[in-house]
C-alpha cells in the first residue's frame, strides 16, 4: 500500500500540521504501508492560469514547465492520498490551493453526473488511489473553524475511486507542539495513529475512532484563550 502525503504549510516538516501527520503516517507504516512525503514550500507550483490547454489543447499536459508534472505522476501512483494543510482563512494556504488548481490535468473536459452532481472524468485508467485523508490544524479551540474546509474536501472526493476515507481537523492544535502536553493529549495522538493503520488495513477510520478525532481537545475555551492573552500581553504587545 502506498501512501502520498502533500504537506501544503509554508512551515514544512516544522508545523504544527506535520506533527500530527506524523502520528498518522506511523500508524500507517506499522500497518505496512509505504509512505511517499511533499512538502510544497520545497517544489515550484505555478499560479494555474485557466486557460484550459490541459484539456483542450495538450490534453493531459498543462503550459508551465515547473515541479507539478512530477507531481501528478506521484499522485497517480498512490493509493491513498493523504492531504496535510493548516487551516488559513477557514480555507487552504496558498500553496496548497495552487496545488489543487493544478490538478486539473488529471481530468477531462467531459461531464458527468454522479450522486446528482456535476463533475469532470479522471483522464487516467491507471489512477490507484483508493482513497483520501484530510489532516488539517488551526490556532483556534473551535471545530466550528473547519466547516468549511471540510465541505471543500468532501464535495471534492465525494465519490468513485478518490472517496474519503476520514479526517482529522485538530482545532487548538498548537498545544501539541509543546512536549511537556503531550501526556494530557495522549489520547488524541493514539486515534490519530489508530487513524493511521485503519485506513491502510480497512480503507476507513472506524466510526470509533472518527468519534475520538472530532472531539475538541479544548474543554475550557475561556481559559484557554486567556492564557493565550496573557502570553502576548507578557510580549510586550498591546491592544489597539
Amino acid at each position: 500500500m502506498k501512501i502520498l502525503e502533500i504537506n501544503g504549510s509554508p512551515r514544512g516538516e516544522h508545523g504544527n500540521t506535520q506533527l500530527l501527520a506524523e502520528e498518522f503516517l506511523q500508524g500507517a507504516r506499522e500497518a505496512g504501508a509505504d509512505i511517499d512525503v511533499v512538502y510544497l514550500k520545497d517544489k515550484r507550483v505555478e499560479h494555474c492560469l485557466g486557460c484550459l490547454n490541459c484539456m483542450l489543447k495538450t490534453p493531459g499536459v498543462c503550459v508551465h514547465q515547473d515541479d507539478m508534472p512530477e507531481l501528478l505522476l506521484r499522485i497517480r501512483a498512490a493509493e491513498i492520498l493523504v492531504y496535510a494543510t493548516p487551516l488559513y482563512i477557514f480555507s487552504v494556504p496558498g500553496l496548497m490551493k495552487d496545488f489543487m488548481d493544478r490538478q486539473l490535468p488529471l481530468g477531462q473536459p467531459f461531464i458527468d453526473i454522479k450522486d446528482g452532481r456535476c463533475s469532470h472524468p479522471l483522464r487516467y485508467r491507471d489512477m490507484k488511489t483508493k482513497s483520501v485523508v484530510l489532516i488539517s490544524t488551526c490556532g483556534f479551540p473551535e471545530t466550528e473553524n473547519f466547516s468549511g474546509l471540510k465541505e471543500t474536501w468532501r464535495t471534492w472526493f465525494r465519490t468513485g475511486k478518490r472517496a474519503i476515507a476520514g479526517i482529522v481537523c485538530c482545532a487548538g492544535g498548537a498545544v501539541l507542539r509543546r512536549v511537556e502536553n503531550r501526556s494530557a493529549f495522549q489520547w488524541y495522538l493514539d486515534a490519530v495513529r489508530s487513524a493511521g493503520h485503519e485506513v491502510v488495513e480497512t480503507g476507513r477510520i472506524a466510526d470509533s475512532t472518527q468519534a475520538i478525532l472530532d472531539h475538541p481537545l479544548i474543554k475550557d475555551r475561556d481559559a484557554f484563550i486567556n492564557r493565550i492573552n496573557i502570553y502576548f500581553e507578557n510580549m510586550g504587545l498591546k491592544r489597539l
